[in-house]
């Protein structure tokens, strides 16, 4: 029975739609194709998706593709570029999709001798529909890894953070690793050095264009670390370290630590129980030592600015002097007394415990505070911060003996420059610094006066002349600075080495103005070409920061005195 008149009509529409698909296979033929191309086009929609947008293996977080990673370049004070990033080609896989695994496997671990061949069968072989096989690769290998003709081996673009100058100021750049990662683009990380203390303005998008500018000098730099390296391989060092500073300003124009690395291939640190053997470890900063005679100029610097003592003042130095229960002696006789001058020239601990007696302890302790030599520098590399100098627990009588002539206080080298520094540059605080300084100094703090700061730098000039420096050969510029022999402490026995030991020159030319303040430190030198063999720093960092001065000098456009 027909209810209304759209019963009727529905019921004629169904009719002769079933006559029309009866009469009609075609049409069944169209919708039964358009349901597989809808089904094939979803299916290749989700499998393109997890091709461009897989989750990284370091990183269970999805990167959003919409960032683009940039990180800025790095330059040194004349424009030279130091560190950039490059574009290069990520190797990854599908496993599902490639047909003959054995082949893939041995093809790859010829083109890439590194790969762990059991690693890289675990990943062919898991069910996992992506696996990172390697993060970048050079054309070479992306057009041999092209060749092997099997499907499943895809590439994604990339960039790559490149050090131009190799093992250049390894020490200071640090390097980078990757952080979030697809298979478009990296987020690149700093791991040490600038990249890491700077990581935030490297990556940072608004100035994309303007690099960071440090201060040191590249040429001078490469020349620095090729001297040092002579040095310690003909001395048979175990390692060791330079810094030339500008005592004006702070400025670090040269940073070298050997052992030294690449920056493009750093290693891991390799040597947890003692990091100083890793090339990684950073001797210049991070290396803290008991550095021995060129802390006596500090006792002298005060004792003279407060009007204690003079430079002709003379202190007894015909016995050893007992404190505590320790004799305190020098390594030869010097006479019955020595003036503050002579003190410094030949290089008296019983002299210099004198003058630190008549000073006290609570003020030279002050004085080495208001030096910086007691607490982490703020030097913009992030390794400063886990090193900070060791210093007696309680000054008493013995421990500012001690500590007068560089024992039982421990600094680093980065520390003992500037503390230099503020010696020969009329007095002023400065602050170690590794980036170019667009405006002048505008520090106001007089740490000594101006002409406590010129008596320095003339006793400094007579030890090169006629003290425990006068041996080598500076090229005819005005140096002075003083040396330090320090015995190394033995941590698994106490007490000292007996053949082992820091040897240091810390030094100021041109000595007239007291522009550069130069640093050399080598650990565990040995200087046998001559009849005898010498450890001291006379015959060891003298002679390697001479050539330094002789070499660098003309390229300070600095004229010989």
């Amino acid at each position: 029975m027909i209810n209304s008149f759209e019963d009727l009509n529905f019921k004629s529409y169904n009719n002769n739609l079933k006559n029309k698909l009866n009469k009609s296979p075609t049409f069944r033929i169209y919708i039964l194709l358009f349901t597989f191309i809808f089904a094939f086009i979803v299916i290749g929609t989700q499998m393109v998706l997890m091709a461009i947008n897989p989750i990284s293996i370091s990183d269970d977080r999805k990167v959003n593709l919409n960032n683009k990673f940039d990180r800025k370049d790095i330059i040194d004070k004349n424009g030279v570029l130091l560190a950039t990033n490059v574009k290069v080609n990520s190797l990854y896989a599908h496993p599902s999709e490639i047909i003959n695994k054995e082949k893939v496997i041995n093809s790859l671990v010829k083109i890439f001798p590194d790969f762990d061949k059991e690693n890289l069968i675990k990943k062919l072989y898991s069910n996992k529909p992506f696996v990172w096989l390697r993060k970048t690769i050079s054309p070479e290998q992306q057009n041999l890894v092209k060749d092997i003709g099997q499907p499943g081996l895809y590439f994604g673009p990339r960039e790559m953070r490149i050090y131009p100058n190799g093992t250049s100021a390894a020490h200071i750049l640090g390097g980078t690793r990757y952080g979030l990662e697809s298979v478009e683009n990296a987020e690149i990380l700093g791991t040490a050095g600038v990249e890491l203390f700077y990581n935030k303005q490297l990556s940072n998008k608004d100035n994309p264009l303007e690099p960071l500018q440090l201060s040191i000098d590249i040429k001078i730099q490469a020349l620095v670390e090729e001297i040092l390296e002579n040095g310690i391989k003909l001395m048979g060092a175990k390692g060791g370290s330079v810094i030339l500073m500008d005592s004006k300003t702070g400025e670090i124009m040269s940073l070298a630590s050997f052992p030294k690395f690449n920056p493009n291939l750093r290693p891991r640190n390799l040597f947890k129980n003692d990091p100083s053997n890793s090339p990684i470890f950073n001797r210049a900063v991070q290396g803290v030592y008991e550095l021995g005679s060129v802390f006596k100029i500090f006792p002298v610097a005060q004792g003279l600015d407060t009007k204690l003592i003079e430079t002709d003042t003379k202190f007894n130095t015909h016995n050893p002097i007992r404190i505590s229960g320790r004799t305190i002696s020098d390594h030869k006789y010097f006479g019955p007394n020595l003036t503050v001058e002579d003190i410094i020239i030949k290089s008296s601990n019983i002299g210099t415990v004198r003058i630190a007696q008549k000073i006290g302890s609570n003020n030279l302790k002050k004085f080495y505070e208001d030096l910086g030599l007691l607490d982490s520098t703020t030097l913009e590399l992030p390794e400063t911060k886990g090193t900070k100098p060791q210093q007696p627990k309680k000054w008493k009588n013995l421990e500012t003996a001690t500590a007068s002539y560089g024992h039982g206080i421990a600094v680093s080298p980065v520390h003992l420059a500037t503390a230099y520094s503020i010696l020969v540059n009329g007095g002023v605080k400065i602050n170690p610094s590794i980036i170019k300084q667009t405006k002048q100094n505008m520090q106001t703090d007089k740490i000594i006066s101006e002409n406590t700061s010129k008596e320095i730098r003339l006793i400094l000039e007579k030890v090169v002349t006629k003290g425990t420096a006068r041996d080598s050969d500076f090229g005819g510029y005005g140096v002075g600075g003083k040396t330090g022999t320090a015995e190394k402490p033995n941590p698994i026995e106490g007490g000292y080495y007996e053949n082992k030991v820091i040897s240091t020159f810390a030094s100021v030319f041109p000595i007239s103005t007291g522009k550069f303040v130069i640093v050399v430190t080598l650990d565990e030198p040995e200087n046998n070409f001559g009849s005898e063999s010498y450890r001291y720093a006379s015959k060891t960092a003298v002679p390697v920061a001479a050539k330094i001065i002789s070499r660098v000098a003309p390229l300070l456009n600095l004229v010989k005195q």
